[in-house]
């Protein structure tokens, strides 16, 4: 709802029934009628309809963007974004200005070069702000000189010094072709490109990432591969012991994942323990100097992230299984992580009311803790980065995430366009994803969402994002609102509509988990008959006599006896 729509003739209305208030005689609150005007000894008075997160009726103009009164710039044209005291029409240059209800605004402005004056007006207040366009540089070559050139390098290694690395297919790319690289990865340079190195896997890293080591990079073999399965985080996890960290690749194929180390050699026997996820795991080393981990899947759809660790002298490939539920209903047994994006010293995004208002980092607070009560009440248990206005850099995020191991992570974030945007072009919500070839919870919870909502229908959209590049887990980030847009950043700042999107987002949440979630089945138990052994129990059952053995603490297998009670494990 806009407060003054000149095109609607709104203002013409407002002021006319304001006028017959005042003629009528009234002098106190008048319902249904938002603001504080004067006629001479009538007083009509402003109160805001709803809560409203932090916002107070600035009762001035605020000129969010540009964030000068007297900005340069050498763009044609640019977007003023502000606010305004909501009992009064605004206008620019004489010229009438449409505001919201709560007197936020934005208008899509052209540029002369040198100075360019805008008055804004609203009720008793006025504000000067000058924007200089300046011509644009002339034409030619911004390089200086010679771009760089590849060459070949030998006899150097590498090793990578940041906790995520992202290689790129070349220098400057921003395309995700490729999984990022965990620290203290180490590979062969083969060539450098300017600021890049290049790897043997055909990749290219940033030198700042590296640190070099100038001579040959020593034989590499695995003598040591331990695989467990974590019942905590539903995880299998393969420890190789080597000299080396090697580069490293993962493929998923199905129902196989081959975990690729180059520049080694395989070894260790591999022995799997009961686990729901992985059947077996074979080795080999290929003709191109790579030792090839090949896990046999049980169900390739319950594989729900993958990832690898570097510590004291080994290397961690971890395979994620599918959450497991206690009931179908129920998200107990559920780990969410939720990340309130920005906080602290870093405001995010501003809106209209620039920090003189609710800022990104404020809303996105606000939405995290409502989607985590309700995901609570659904019976998940939820993990949050922060919980209060506190600033945890990108990486420690990530981190977190990495060592929880949740089943899914939401990141929430409020987004924004640039200056020389037309801002009223941009609205709505948005979800975005780096990996969706595990298993499609971007795709399910931005469906859901905008369902419940009632959103226009938009597609999901890839992105190369700290937050979701990751591949522990299904990870997403959702951009609820723009808030350089007027109507969205007023739209955030209502609670009945953050407590609406928050049930919204916590469905979709649920809605994912459920589509690939499996159950814990109830217990089943055996009261062993005459004649009976083991084998023919496991097999009634369709379980493997090793499990139940392990279930009951059997001491010998050969030896049972009628009558006994046993738990049999689930599938």
């Amino acid at each position: 709802m806009r407060r003054y729509d000149v095109r609607n003739k709104g203002l013409g209305k407002k002021t006319a029934v304001l006028a017959a208030v005042a003629v009528l005689g009234f002098t106190g609150p008048i319902t249904g009628v938002q603001g504080t005007v004067l006629f001479g000894s009538t007083e009509v008075s402003a109160y805001a309809a709803e809560d409203m997160l932090g916002y107070e009726n600035p009762e001035k103009i605020i000129i969010a963007t540009p964030n000068s009164n007297n900005y340069s710039t050498t763009a044609s044209k640019i977007s003023i974004l502000g606010a305004c005291d909501y009992r009064y029409p605004l206008t620019m240059n004489g010229e009438p200005v449409e505001t919201t209800e709560y007197g936020f605004f934005t208008v899509y402005v052209t540029l002369s070069v040198g100075e360019n004056v805008f008055l804004f007006e609203n009720g008793e207040n006025g504000h000067r702000l000058v924007i200089n366009r300046k011509k644009s540089a002339s034409g030619g070559s911004s390089g200086g000189g010679t771009s760089a050139k590849y060459k070949a390098v030998a006899n150097k290694m590498g090793e990578l010094t940041l906790p995520y690395t992202m290689p790129y297919s070349a220098p400057g790319t921003v395309k995700i072709d490729y999984l990022p690289l965990t620290q203290n990865t180490t590979f062969r340079i083969v060539g450098e490109w300017g600021n890049y190195y290049k790897l043997p896997d055909g990749t290219y890293v940033p030198k700042s990432a590296v640190k070099v080591y100038s001579y040959k990079m020593p034989s590499n073999k695995v003598s040591k591969a331990k695989v467990e399965y974590n019942k905590n985080t539903h995880t299998v996890e393969t420890t190789f012991s080597m000299k080396m960290d090697a580069l490293y690749d993962v493929q998923v194929d199905g129902d196989k994942v081959k975990f690729v180390l180059y520049d080694t050699t395989s070894g260790g026997s591999v022995s799997v323990p009961d686990n729901p996820l992985v059947s077996s795991v074979s080795r080999k080393t290929d003709g191109n100097g790579r030792a090839i981990y090949t896990y046999q899947l049980k169900d390739g759809d319950k594989l729900c992230g993958f990832d690898v660790f570097t510590k004291n002298g080994t290397m961690t490939f971890v395979l994620k299984y599918a959450p497991v539920l206690k009931q179908q209903g129920s998200l107990e047994g559920a780990v969410v992580l939720l990340d309130a994006g920005h906080g602290g010293s870093d405001n995010g995004a501003t809106g209209p009311m620039g920090v003189q208002g609710p800022v990104e980092k404020d809303i996105n607070l606000d939405l995290t803790l409502r989607v985590k009560k309700e995901l609570e009440e659904m019976g998940a248990k939820v993990i949050t980065v922060r919980e209060k206005d506190t600033y945890y850099t990108l990486n420690e995020r990530v981190e977190l995430i990495r060592e929880i191991k949740p089943d899914l992570s939401i990141s929430i974030h409020g987004n924004s366009m640039g200056v020389t945007s037309d801002y009223s072009l941009s609205s709505g919500f948005l979800t975005f994803y780096s990996y969706n070839n595990i298993q499609d919870a971007a795709g399910v919870i931005n469906t859901s969402v905008n369902e419940t909502m009632g959103y226009p229908k938009r597609s999901i959209r890839k992105a190369n994002l700290s937050l979701t590049r990751l591949t522990a887990c299904p990870a997403v980030l959702l951009e609820t609102a723009f808030l350089s847009h007027p109507e969205d950043y007023e739209y955030l700042l209502k609670s009945s509509n953050r407590e609406k999107l928050a049930d919204a987002i916590a469905k979709g949440a649920k809605d994912y988990l459920e589509s690939v979630a499996v159950y814990e089945q109830s217990v089943r138990k055996h009261t062993v008959k005459r004649g009976e052994t083991l084998s023919s129990i496991a097999k009634k059952y369709g379980v493997t006599v090793d499990a139940i053995v392990k279930a009951n603490n059997i001491k010998n297998k050969n030896v049972i006896h009628t009558g006994s009670v046993f738990v049999i494990p689930a599938k």
